[in-house]
């Protein structure tokens, strides 16, 4: 059943940003009214179009939408759908006067800085906000221009932490414990916080990341006999397995490149010989070679690609909408909570009719009459802090970065996350036992443990507390058992089979806590032929198609700088295990979750697959460059290694650009 069905959201917004945090409340069964501007969403003007003349991003980003113009003769209509709405999504500094007129509302802004501080009123978008976030930064090469993420990646990110923000405001207004709020959401301040590893690593050490200074072994993707492949070997055991794969034992046994850490001084030793390796093999040849040592890699896929892609096949991905094209399917798996794409984008006004006049919000599913009563349902601990999650706990396993963003998220948002971790493998993200204290630490009197003072660690479990339990011993999972009652979710970033093999895989959850919540993050999933293939960031980013879109004009694809599908997951992570707390909230069922970052990635990029499903055109890099603003790009600035993004989006800011700068 649709988790959101009953909830009335009304979406004032024009941004691409707002547009993405409407969709998908309508994708998981909110009824969404877009109120458009004369002339339709700014949306419907992006190139490129399909065969109708339509925008194909406005298409990926407006379906399951109805839509109303804004002004007469729909003024009255739009006023009504106002004082029903449940949720009124908005794009602008307004939106605390409708906050202020809609008190029963929960309004969520997504603006380029937010509603305060000293660049509120500003304009921004994608490229200045990879710019000042410092994402672009660690994209492209050195000594050339930093570039921004493909297509409208500020735009998921912060649609997404928005949708998963209105989900938390919800189940705090179904506890009574808040009525309607205004939700702020910067999408410059999203993409801080997806960055967070690289900024934090610069405070602790001094470490500023680098663009790479070409094509990398470690970071790729390098080229192959049909196409490139990103090898990213971040364990030692990789690094043997792999170039013994390749037929260089003498590298395979070369201490010092085993460690990933060190690898990179040595760069000369090896690289030119492994990429003379790797360019004999197929990338689905070497793939499938890898994946059967259970080494982490990546083949960059085309759009072209993604459309008999294995496991997208297997696992019945893509979705045909009303008309009859394939979408990219549900972000995540819920066993509970449904997921569709119900329509289409239609004319910009075409549903001037609206919906019918709604009132409070309703608690119960209304389609939900065989749920569990609520008064039935695990009775929530006592709230003892602040945050929308405030009284909810989780049992988490979660290591290196999407899961640990994911469930730092919910800390956040007052959740009490208890982190399980053992001591004989420590999390990568802590290094190891022998890892020096960062060097602008050592005189911390609180810095005694390397291990706790790792800024990649600390930069994903702000919030949260930690036990050690050792669960390849009885003693261990049956603890862990133990604690299951006392929890509302369970999370987990492994490969599928690891929980399986503990005992500890949902059903076994569920026969200790019926109502349990379950989410598990993996590389591909929990089912299709590639389930048990190992990943990280750096693979899934290639595989999911992204780094196809990624570089510069015409060149070759590239993988971002900091492994972008984590965060990207872990933003998922984060709003559906809060959608199926909801869920529990309103029937007393608790869920399995399967997020497959390969999937949740894909979504990010939905509009450029949409592209070459409505047009047959494949897109490639674009670097910084505007489908219909110019100039927009990166360019020298005075300084080593000083660089200045300039986008200008109208004739005034042209003129303006022109004046600053003495052109005539």
């Amino acid at each position: 059943m649709f988790t959101l069905a009953g909830i009335h959201v009304v979406d004032l917004g024009e941004r691409a940003s707002t547009a993405w945090c409407s969709r998908l409340l309508a994708d998981f069964g909110a009824d969404v009214q877009t109120i458009e501007p004369p002339g339709g969403h700014p949306l419907r003007r992006l190139p490129p179009f399909d065969a109708a003349g339509r925008s194909v991003v406005a298409r990926y980003f407006l379906a399951n939408k109805a839509s109303v113009p804004r002004g007469d003769p729909a003024a009255s209509e739009i006023k009504s759908l106002l004082a029903a709405a449940h949720v009124i999504v908005a794009s602008g500094a307004t939106a605390r006067d409708i906050a202020a007129t809609h008190p029963e509302a929960i309004v969520c802004a997504i603006t380029a800085h937010g509603l305060t501080g000293a660049r509120q009123r500003l304009p921004g978008n994608e490229l200045t906000a990879a710019a000042r976030s410092g994402w672009a930064s660690v994209n492209g090469f050195a000594g050339a221009a930093p570039l921004k993420g493909s297509g409208h990646q500020a735009a998921f990110q912060s649609g997404t932490l928005a949708f998963g923000a209105v989900v938390c405001a919800l189940i705090e207004q179904l506890s009574e414990r808040a009525g309607g709020q205004l939700i702020d959401v910067s999408e410059l301040e999203t993409l801080v916080s997806t960055f967070g590893p690289a900024p934090l690593r610069a405070q602790y050490s001094g470490y500023v990341w680098p663009r790479q200074d070409g094509p990398n072994l470690d970071e790729g993707p390098l080229p192959v006999r049909d196409g490139h492949f990103a090898l990213p070997l971040s364990r030692p055991a990789f690094w043997k397995k792999a170039m013994d794969l390749l037929d260089l034992p003498d590298l395979a046994d070369d201490r010092q490149l085993q460690p990933p850490g060190l690898r990179q001084k040595f760069k000369q030793r090896y690289m030119g010989r492994v990429q003379e390796r790797m360019a004999q093999w197929s990338r689905r040849d070497l793939f499938d070679a890898l994946a059967a040592l259970r080494v982490v890699a990546g083949p960059v896929f085309r759009m072209d690609e993604m459309a008999d892609n294995p496991q997208f096949q297997g696992r019945g991905f893509f979705v045909r909408s009303p008309e009859g094209a394939r979408f990219p399917g549900a972000p995540a798996r819920m066993s509970e909570s449904k997921w569709a794409l119900r329509r289409e984008m239609g004319e910009a006004g075409g549903d001037a009719a609206g919906f019918k006049r709604q009132g409070r919000w309703p608690g119960r599913l209304a389609e939900g009459a065989e749920a569990t009563p609520r008064s039935q349902a695990t009775p929530r601990i006592p709230a003892q802090g602040s945050g929308a999650l405030n009284g909810f706990r989780g049992l988490v396993l979660t290591q290196a970065w999407a899961g640990t963003y994911a469930t730092q998220l919910l800390a956040l948002h007052g959740a009490e996350v208890i982190q399980v971790e053992t001591r004989n493998r420590l999390d990568s993200w802590r290094g190891t036992y022998q890892n020096p204290i960062p060097k602008r630490l050592r005189d911390a009197p609180c810095a005694r443990h390397a291990w706790n003072c790792s800024p990649l660690y600390n930069s994903v479990n702000l919030n949260k507390q930690c036990i050690t339990l050792d669960l390849s011993q009885p003693d261990g999972v049956a603890l862990f058992k133990r604690l299951v009652p006392h929890m509302d979710f369970v999370a987990d970033n492994f490969s599928p089979r690891v929980m399986g093999n503990f005992g500890l895989d949902y059903a076994s959850l569920a026969a200790v806590k019926p109502d349990i919540v379950m989410a598990s993050l993996s590389a591909y999933g929990a089912t299709g032929p590639w389930a048990k293939v190992p990943g990280i960031g750096g693979t899934i980013e290639p595989s999911s198609g992204m780094s196809s879109l990624l570089g510069y004009e015409g060149g070759a694809p590239q993988n971002s700088g900091q492994m972008y599908p984590d965060p990207v997951a872990g933003l998922y992570g984060f709003a559906v295990i809060a959608l199926a707390l909801l869920h529990r909230q309103r029937t007393g069922k608790g869920q399995r979750i399967d997020l497959s970052m390969q999937e949740a990635n894909f979504t990010f990029i939905g509009d450029a697959w949409l592209e070459f499903e409505a047009t047959g055109r494949v897109r490639g890099p674009l670097g910084n460059r505007h489908p219909l603003f110019a100039p927009h790009g990166v360019w020298r600035a005075a300084g080593e290694d000083e660089w200045l993004a300039v986008a200008v989006e109208t004739d005034a800011q042209w003129r303006a650009c022109c004046d600053l700068l003495g052109i005539d």
